[in-house]
């Protein structure tokens, strides 16, 4: 009596874990490569020398005495000026960078209102966690940044000093 391969248990267990560990290692690359990390910088040397750019913005700040305060209310943050030597409604550049998902991060061109504070709207889908916001001039000469925790009830400082 002839028996036909794939009737045999031998063939089957022997070749289950080598088609499993080709399904998992498909899968794994597939969900890397749809997945891949936002902080991976191609070139270290450029981005070093952009920081030492920006530090001369913050230095600025610090010279200037900026100082804000940030408040979370109703969808908005709101950011009214507390001190410093700045143009008065000048418009600022506001982000919200996610501490690790570059793909969330916020920055939006925001103008005085009336009572010369800034609202810049939050997206309701906005994720809870730290966030980096930042404070820039219109025109690029001063800039200041904070961590801070989203959703946050209290008033956060935000001033040119660096924690």
């Amino acid at each position: 009596m002839k028996s036909y391969w794939y009737k045999e248990p031998w063939f089957w267990f022997v070749f289950f874990f080598p088609f499993i560990s080709v399904v998992a290692g498909t899968s794994t690359f597939i969900i890397f490569q749809n997945n891949q990390p936002d902080m991976v910088s191609e070139d270290y040397y450029k981005d070093g020398k952009k920081i030492n750019q920006d530090l001369t913005k913050y230095h600025e700040a610090l010279a200037r005495n900026i100082t804000f305060n940030l408040k979370f209310d109703n969808g908005f943050a709101v950011f009214t000026p507390a001190t410093g030597d700045m143009t008065e409604n000048e418009a600022l550049n506001i982000s919200f960078f996610h501490a690790t998902l570059a793909k969330h991060d916020i920055s939006v061109l925001a103008t005085a209102s009336a009572d010369g504070s800034y609202r810049v709207e939050i997206p309701a889908d906005m994720l809870q966690g730290k966030w980096r916001v930042r404070a820039e001039s219109f025109d690029h000469k001063w800039r200041i940044q904070e961590y801070v925790q989203y959703p946050n009830t209290s008033v956060i400082k935000l001033d040119g000093e660096q924690d």
